[in-house]
């Protein structure tokens, strides 16, 4: 026969128990509820191509099932402020922002910044590949001909974007005769101004866009990394060759023009529950691994988009955000020679 135990000491053994049971985990339930998709572009560029393709799948994955919409804030460091300081972090928000045009204004330490990329939960992103600059077949001549009228090249908002990057490393080393008009609100105002003859030149990284203006009248001129699906097209280093020189010019360049990686990237407020941020990028995982989202976003995407974790996209953005002064400084003074905007 066991010995009894006696009160005093079962009741300790009961508390020491007790105290020492973990808390239960609380279960991500979104049934009935609205998760916002709030898009930092106006809608048909390629952040808001990318959030919408994420977004019609998503609401199968996430926890409850509810009802997914879209939200447009347009401007990337407008949006990144409201961010920061209006969203709740209860999960039923999500920001997709641009990495050249969110991320850029941080580094540069612009004045207009009033949010942490850093303090933000990421649930993930989507790199589409790099982006492909190209020209109206009609303005082709004119590109090298500095006695005609400049190529317009449009650019949108302040950011650091990689076709900017292209456009006046072209212009600065390979003598583009270029004139760069920037100011559009967002991609898709650029595409309607190239569609008016407004412009000439501009870049994307969205195989469904960059398809279809070579259909029409214009032609791949260069891109800033090689890409699967545009095998053919050089990058602008082999197109200018021994023009661009080496050195900080070189550095400063590959700097502004990549990494292509923190390219469409999807946030949760600071403070968000870790049981939240853990359920919302399962969810994202298991959209990505969809088969009809895989084959939608070879269509739209290209063949060479490319997800990353949420983990793996913050060390990225952390990265990005490193600049040297002294490459901050070369092309800032680029942008300004060439008609960019070097703070907003």
């Amino acid at each position: 026969m066991k010995p009894a135990v006696p009160a005093l000491v079962a009741g300790v053994l009961l508390c020491v128990t007790v105290a020492v049971a973990p808390p239960a985990v609380q279960a991500v339930d979104f049934s009935g509820k609205t998760f916002v998709v709030m898009v930092a572009s106006s809608p048909g560029g390629g952040t808001d191509t990318t959030a919408r393709l994420v977004a019609r799948y998503w609401s199968k994955y996430l926890p409850g099932k509810p009802e997914v919409v879209i939200r447009n804030k347009p401007l990337q460091t407008a949006a990144a402020n409201f961010f920061q300081r209006k969203t709740r972090p209860d999960g039923l928000t999500t920001a997709v922002f641009a990495g050249g045009g969110s991320l850029s204004p941080v580094a540069r330490k612009a004045s207009s910044v009033r949010y942490d990329p850093l303090s933000w939960e990421y649930i993930g992103s989507i790199e589409r590949g790099p982006s492909v600059q190209f020209v109206r077949k009609s303005a082709l001549a004119r590109l090298e001909d500095p006695s005609a009228a400049p190529v317009a090249v449009g650019s949108s908002g302040p950011g650091y974007r990689p076709s900017d990057a292209m456009a006046v490393y072209g212009a600065e080393y390979g003598g583009w005769n270029i004139k760069i008009v920037h100011g559009y609100p967002s991609s898709r105002d650029v595409y309607l101004a190239y569609e008016r003859g407004e412009v000439d030149m501009f870049g994307s990284g969205t195989s469904r866009i960059i398809r279809r203006f070579l259909k029409g009248d214009a032609v791949a001129l260069a891109v800033h990394e090689k890409r699967a699906d545009f095998a053919d097209v050089p990058t602008l280093e082999e197109l200018l060759g021994d023009k661009l020189p080496k050195g900080m010019a070189r550095k400063a360049y590959r700097i502004w023009s990549g990494p292509s990686s923190v390219d469409k990237y999807f946030v949760l407020p600071a403070k968000t529950p870790a049981t939240v941020v853990t359920a919302l990028r399962a969810s994202f995982d298991k959209v990505l691994a969809d088969p009809g989202f895989q084959k939608d976003a070879g269509k739209i995407l290209g063949k060479g988009y490319r997800p990353l974790t949420g983990p793996d996209t913050k060390q990225l953005i952390r990265d990005s955000l490193v600049i040297p002064d002294e490459v901050m400084s070369f092309n800032r003074k680029l942008r300004e020679k060439h008609g960019l905007p070097v703070q907003n």
